[in-house]
Formats: structure tokens, sequence, C-alpha cells
């Protein structure tokens, strides 16, 4: 018995690898049909948004086993998962928009200590260069400026706390720039940026200047953006 254990255990295990291992191609598959359903407004789009995250979040769990952000990432997958779902159902219930706006919230805040654990007390890009701030900062501001008078003012403080969340997260990517290598620092700014241009997809739409196409720019970018950022963490801890 010992000895059949000792065969199937690790044929197992390869098994399972080698099945975690087409989970980005899964994903993108998942993702294409996703982005169609949206494109053409199909029902598949209430079966592919649930799946996107947890494919992510699964391979994420599987090849990231000595990382030491491997918790942190993945709860800010599972908070987005559910951002997703909650968000899903804001036509039916006008709540779920400030529920899924604080999930993602939570998402962030979760990615934001993520990028600072890789840190180490290495001194970061924007103390290098500060100056790269200023465009985030006037993005932000611009932003919110630009789309003030169209958001309900229930809702200002938590669109306002959201939008500098996301900045921070986006700026620290950039900051882990020189900290980790370029290959991961690229990926993680693409997909920090990514995410910060489908919020903003999202708040434009939302607050009074709705686009041709928009579910499929939000959701194409918040796809890419997403997979970007864990890609770039994955590499970081093979490198």
């Amino acid at each position: 018995m010992k000895r059949v254990t000792a065969l199937f255990v690790p044929l197992l295990r390869i098994h399972l690898t080698s099945n975690l291992d087409i989970m980005p191609i899964f994903y993108a598959l998942v993702s294409i049909l996703h982005l169609i359903g949206e494109a053409f407004n199909l029902s598949i789009i209430y079966y592919t948004k649930p799946l996107l995250i947890p494919t992510l979040a699964l391979w994420w769990w599987q090849n990231s086993r000595s990382s030491p952000v491997r918790n942190t990432v993945l709860w800010a997958l599972v908070f987005s998962t559910l951002g997703d779902i909650l968000l899903m159902g804001v036509g039916q219930y006008a709540n779920f928009f400030l529920l899924g706006l604080a999930a993602f919230l939570v998402a962030h805040i979760f990615y934001i200590y993520s990028f600072s654990t890789l840190f180490r007390g290495k001194k970061g890009y924007l103390q290098q260069y500060p100056g790269f701030i200023l465009p985030f900062l006037l993005y932000l501001v611009g932003l919110l400026y630009w789309l003030w008078s169209g958001i309900p003012m229930a809702m200002k403080g938590a669109v306002a706390v959201y939008a500098a969340t996301i900045t921070i997260m986006a700026l620290l990517a950039l900051h882990l720039r020189g900290v980790i290598s370029d290959y991961s620092a690229r990926w993680l700014f693409l997909g920090a940026v990514l995410f910060v241009l489908s919020d903003s997809m999202i708040a434009i739409n939302k607050f009074g200047y709705p686009f041709p196409e928009a579910r499929v720019a939000i959701m194409g970018t918040y796809i890419f953006g997403q997979y970007a950022l864990v890609w770039a963490l994955s590499r970081w801890n093979n490198d």
C-alpha cells in the first residue's frame, strides 16, 4: 500500500500541476467569450465574469508557494471577484455599486500592501525621480473635477477615496522600478495603469459621459490589467 501511495502521490501532483499550467489559456478563452458577450449583450457574461478572477487566483496560488505576498495577492483577487459579482447586480440593486466599490477598495489595499512588501528596505524609483508623481496627481484631480458634478452627493466621498487609493496603487507599481527586475516592473506598471484606465472609464460612463462600447473597453482593460499584475508578481517570485 505504501508503495502504491508513493507512486500515486507524485503522479497526482504532476497531474494537478499540468492542469493548473493551462489556467492562463483558460483565462484567455473565458476572457474572449466574456468580451464577445459584452459586445453583443449576451447572457453568457453572467457565467463568464464570475470565472475570470478565480481562474487567475487558482493559477497564482499554484505558482506562488514561496512568495511573501502569496496570501495578500490572493485576498486582492478574492475581493476583486466579490466586486465583479456585486457590480453585476447594479441594474437590480443600486446599492450594489457602492458595495462593489468597497470590495475593489479592499482589493487595492491588499495590492498596495503586497507591493510595499517587495521593497525590503530598497530605495524606490519615485525617491530618485519624484517628479513622476505629478502626472498621477494631475490625472486624479482632473478626472474628479471633470466628473464631480455628475457624482451623486452620497457617493462623492466614496468615489474620491477610491480614486485616491487606486492612484496610490499605480504609484507604488511605478515605485518598484529598479527594485524588482525590469521585466516584472514593466508588467506590474502596465497592469496598474490598465486597472486605473478601466476604473476611470467606469466613472466616466456612469457619472455623466456614457460612450459606445464602454462595457467592452472597461472589461478589456480590466481583464488584461489583472492578468498583468498577477503575471508580474509571479515572474518576480521566480526571478
